[in-house]
C-alpha cells in the first residue's frame, strides 16, 4: 500500500513500496508483476484462497508518454460484472467477457455502442481454434489473456470477410518464432490458444495479417 510519493514511485516501477524487489513465491524469482498467476488453473503467483480483503479498487500506472503540448490521451476502463455458481466460474465468465470486449473496434466501445450480445463460453475443453458468429467491421485482434503468461495464453481476432489470414509470433529482434495460423478463414471472430513451450521469458510480438492489412501487439512470457 502506497502511503507516500516515494512508495507510489517504487510500486509504479514494479517494486515493493519500500523499494525492495518483488519475489514470486511460486518460483523464487524476482519479478515486476505481482500476482501474475492464473487462479483458474491454480498455477503461478495467485492471491491466497479464502483470504479476500475487505476493500475493492484498482490502481493504474501508465507512461511514459510522448505527447505534444496540449495533446490528450484516451484511456478506456471497463467494469465487467460476472456471476457464476462459485468464485472460480465467475472469474472464467469475467475473463471471457473481457477478451471479447478487447476484440471490438475501439470506436465501437468509445461511443458506447456494443452491437453484440456478450455470452459466456466455457473454454476449458475447447480446441485450439474456436469460431463464433460475431462479425467485426474491420480486421481486429485482442490483447492476449492472461498476460504475462506461462505457458498458455489466448488471442481473439476478427475478420470482416472471408480472406487468407496469417497469425505469427516474433521475438523482440523481429525473428519469427511461431506460425499459429496461415490459411483462408471465413468472416467471424476466432479464439486461438498459444502455448509458449520452448520459448524463453521475455517480450514477444504477435501479428495478424490479411491482404494489405496487419495489426501487431506485444505479449510477455514470464517463467
Amino acid at each position: 500500500m502506497a502511503e507516500s510519493i516515494d512508495d507510489a514511485w517504487n510500486m509504479a516501477n514494479g517494486l515493493q513500496s519500500d523499494g525492495l524487489p518483488n519475489i514470486n513465491p511460486s518460483n523464487g524469482e524476482v519479478t515486476k508483476f505481482q500476482l501474475s498467476g492464473d487462479p483458474i488453473t491454480n498455477q503461478g503467483w495467485i492471491y491466497p484462497k479464502n483470504s479476500t480483503g475487505g476493500g475493492a479498487g484498482f490502481v493504474m500506472f501508465t507512461g511514459p508518454f510522448n505527447l505534444a503540448p496540449n495533446d490528450t490521451q484516451w484511456i478506456m476502463i471497463a467494469l465487467i460484472p460476472a456471476l457464476g455458481n462459485d468464485r472460480f466460474e465467475s472469474k472464467k465468465i469475467m475473463r471471457e467477457k473481457a477478451m471479447l470486449l478487447r476484440s471490438f473496434p475501439y470506436d465501437t466501445l468509445a461511443y458506447g455502442v456494443t452491437p453484440y450480445k456478450i455470452d459466456y463460453v466455457d473454454t476449458t475443453n475447447l480446441p485450439d481454434i474456436v469460431e463464433s458468429e460475431i462479425v467485426p467491421d474491420q480486421l481486429s485482434i485482442s490483447q492476449n489473456f492472461p498476460n504475462p503468461f506461462n505457458p498458455e495464453t489466448t488471442i481473439i481476432f476478427g475478420l470482416p470477410q472471408q480472406e487468407h489470414v496469417s497469425l505469427k509470433v516474433f521475438d523482440i529482434l523481429g525473428r519469427e518464432v511461431r506460425t499459429l495460423l496461415d490459411e483462408v478463414k471465413d468472416e467471424g471472430t476466432y479464439r486461438i490458444r498459444f502455448n509458449s513451450l520452448g520459448l524463453a521469458s521475455g517480450i514477444y510480438i504477435y501479428r495478424i495479417s490479411s491482404n494489405n492489412n496487419s495489426v501487431s501487439k506485444k505479449m510477455i512470457v514470464l517463467r
